[in-house]
């Protein structure tokens, strides 16, 4: 079969509309798992041998609640009719671009430092650095799969070193993923741009679908072959995505812990005659370090690494608690058991063990709370409480206390409006999820049985 194009510049048989909508609903999966992530665009590559380039779809995130706005916000070269191989392709003397890169070699292409990047177009013409940061990455599809038979090596066009293009790899270039990050906060492998490759595939396999539907009906069984193995595949890297987005809930709780951590410090301002668990912990280290050069001197090593993520880290207090009683405590006494150590010193340590359980609920002692001055009582009492909770599924619905608080209080936190609008942000896509899941499963269950 040759391919035929439908005037979606693929060489696919996919109508334009349903190649925009595909495209659209994997940008908005992509925005909305990767927060970091602010604009979107594909372009379709294809048919033979001018492997035409154009813009199918972009969307961008705006507004307090992400919202996902459609279009360009300027013109692009690749904008219809777009650009052919011949004039993107890298050429001595010629501007480098991304897109000849992904195209060509079926790689992705980071612009992790835009200011020095290579392939970074704009930044060329103009002699500034006017390009984002951003992830490139092609979509594939087997040529086996493309084509009933693969075309000879004649009817592809000349790469750069003058072979046919994709003479050494079984996949053809049909599509390309354009992802526009926050400054810094990409690079090459990272968490983000694994996640774009996954969901490319993804891409290129539902294009490959939709072709493959309008295909005739002598390979209708071969298809549903393929289906269900494809089907396989991706409900596995679908759960895999899906499960990973639940980093979420972590990025939460660590939000809410620097929150604790300011609401700690606050009251043990207003509260300096109460020992800190800086302190404690500072003094069990100096009775500690002598104990190092004796027979326990490993478990000494050791217990000076818990007592220091114990005080770098705010946990709950249960939390810190039990780190205390099953870490820390239990190698004191097994230390102290292999040194003649006077009772006064083990008095000594156990006066600090239990000063240190103590110090740990400071932030929820009404006594101390009461104590800050220039802070509505209401708003102590929200502050002894939230800055102690964990956020989870059942308990995403104290997000919006959070907001509040932080949108009501005179207090000087460190970072606040970016905790606020990180916390607005995670309000946002965690009432989205589950329809973000219910969608996927729908693709998938639609995938699976080829209607």
């Amino acid at each position: 079969m040759n391919q035929v194009s439908h005037d979606n510049g693929t060489g696919m048989r996919i109508s334009p509309d349903v190649l925009e909508d595909v495209c659209k609903r994997m940008i908005e999966v992509i925005l909305f798992c990767l927060p970091d992530a602010f604009r979107g665009t594909i372009y379709s590559v294809g048919p033979m041998p001018d492997l035409r380039t154009v813009r199918i779809a972009t969307g961008r995130k705006e507004g307090p609640m992400d919202e996902i706005i459609w279009g360009a916000l300027n013109p692009s070269d690749y904008d219809r009719p777009g650009k052919i191989w011949d004039v993107y392709r890298d050429r001595p003397g010629g501007i480098l671009e991304a897109m000849a890169w992904c195209v060509e070699r079926q790689k992705s292409w980071t612009a992790d430092d835009p200011e020095n990047n290579i392939r970074c177009v704009r930044k060329q013409l103009e002699g500034k650095a006017v390009e984002d940061y951003h992830h490139m990455e092609p979509v594939l599809v087997k040529k086996t799969d493309l084509w009933d038979k693969v075309p000879s090596l004649d009817a592809f066009p000349e790469d750069t070193s003058g072979k046919p293009m994709w003479k050494d790899t079984p996949y053809a270039t049909v599509a390309v993923i354009k992802i526009h990050f926050l400054p810094e906060t990409i690079i090459p492998g990272d968490r983000s741009t694994r996640i774009i490759k996954k969901l490319s595939r993804l891409l290129g396999t539902e294009m490959l679908s939709l072709h493959a539907r309008e295909l005739a009906h002598d390979k209708q069984k071969k298809l549903a072959e393929q289906r269900q193995e494809t089907y396989n595949t991706l409900a596995h890297e679908f759960r895999n995505v899906l499960t990973r987005v639940g980093f979420t809930y972590r990025a939460i709780n660590n939000e809410i812990s620097y929150l604790r951590e300011f609401w700690e410090g606050l009251v043990q301002q207003y509260n300096p005659q109460k020992l800190n668990k800086k302190k404690i912990i500072t003094k069990l280290n100096e009775l500690l370090r002598p104990l190092g050069e004796t027979d326990a001197a490993r478990e000494v090593k050791q217990l000076l690494k818990y007592q220091e993520q114990l005080m770098l880290n705010t946990l709950l207090p249960k939390q810190s608690s039990v780190w205390l009683r099953q870490k820390i405590r239990p190698l004191w006494i097994s230390i102290l058991a292999k040194n003649k150590i006077s009772a006064a010193l083990k008095r000594q340590v156990e006066d600090h063990f239990e000063r240190l359980d103590e110090c740990f609920y400071m932030g929820q002692d009404q006594n101390l709370v009461k104590s800050i001055v220039g802070l509505p009582d209401d708003q102590k009492i929200n502050w002894s409480r939230l800055a102690y909770q964990e956020i989870g599924a059942s308990t995403n619905g104290l997000l919006k206390e959070y907001i509040e608080l932080l949108d009501n209080t005179k207090l000087e936190i460190p970072h606040k409006r970016q905790t606020l609008k990180n916390f607005i942000y995670f309000k946002g896509l965690i009432e989205l999820l589950p329809e973000i899941e219910n969608k996927l499963n729908d693709h998938l269950e639609i995938l699976k049985n080829g209607n």
